[in-house]
């Protein structure tokens, strides 16, 4: 059975610096189209950082702008499938979105929008609508942050045939944050250890969802540490098989010294999804 490689994809992202993260995430699909990789998935705004004060929004991009038109051209010369998260702008009403930019390999940019989890103000909310895209035959879907656990998404998404979801994300928030030295005081360590488990420690029903929907999925988290704004983001990312393995990991990041770019990849086995039984039917 054929098998598509993915890679899960941390930029360090410096708050603000779009062009320097940019740089990152194209070495990185760089990497990762090294690797045989046929998809390239960055966080949820790994362009940006995900504290949104108004000269954040300032520099949010257009979808026909210069940023995309990097996307798509370093997608085409790599021959892959380069998706990453920006704040985009909408110029015909100034309208503002958590976006993924979805660079083929073809040189055509496609656009995801976030629709829920708006708490920010001077960010817009989209219609609920998740688009499919094909990488090798395969069908993809992004689903940012939120909206991956939206009721309604993984019937929307078996219904559409998807066999890959990729969901990037920005989660973290104000804790967890520790430096080097640290680790010379007895307590501080322990509380290093307590977050470093707290974020790399399997939680929920995901193995179960994997295997039952027989959709495969790769997620990405921002890896930011110290923003100087408003969040700690740790990183942690990872790619499920379709048969619910875990196939690779990037485990969080606590230490603010020790960040730096990341990658890591995996094979997975497409499938055609199906509908999982119910809660009620599972337990009997």
């Amino acid at each position: 059975m054929s098998k598509l490689r993915v890679a899960v994809n941390q930029p360090y992202t410096k708050f603000g610096d779009v062009d320097g993260n940019l740089d990152q995430v194209i070495e990185l699909a760089r990497l990762s189209a090294a690797c045989g990789c046929r998809i390239a998935l960055s966080p949820e705004v790994a362009l940006y950082g995900y504290s949104i004060p108004p000269e954040q929004l300032a520099r949010a991009t257009p979808a026909d702008g210069p940023v995309a038109e990097r996307i798509a051209k370093a997608a085409k010369d790599l021959d892959i499938c380069i998706v990453t998260g920006v704040f985009e702008l909408e110029e015909s009403t100034g309208d503002i979105y958590i976006s993924q930019f979805i660079g083929m390999p073809n040189g055509d940019l496609l656009v995801q929008r976030k629709v829920g989890g708006h708490e920010k103000p001077g960010i817009a909310r989209a219609p609920a609508e998740w688009h499919t895209f094909e990488v090798d035959g395969v069908t993809c879907a992004v689903t940012i942050c939120i909206d991956s656990v939206n009721p309604i998404i993984d019937e929307y998404l078996i219904d559409a045939g998807c066999q890959l979801q990729l969901v990037p994300v920005a989660g973290g928030g104000a804790h967890g944050r520790h430096y080097a030295n640290d680790w010379d005081d007895d307590e501080k360590y322990a509380n290093y250890l307590e977050a470093l488990s707290d974020s790399c420690s399997p939680k929920g029903d995901g193995f179960r969802q994997r295997r039952e929907s027989q959709m495969a999925m790769a997620c990405a988290n921002l890896a930011t540490g110290d923003d100087g704004h408003d969040y700690f983001q740790q990183g942690h990312s990872q790619i499920y098989d379709s048969s619910g393995a875990l196939v690779a990991l990037i485990p969080g990041e606590h230490v603010q010294e020790f960040f730096s770019p990341r990658m890591a990849w995996g094979d997975i086995t497409p499938l055609m999804p199906k509908h999982r039984k119910s809660k009620e039917a599972i337990d009997g």
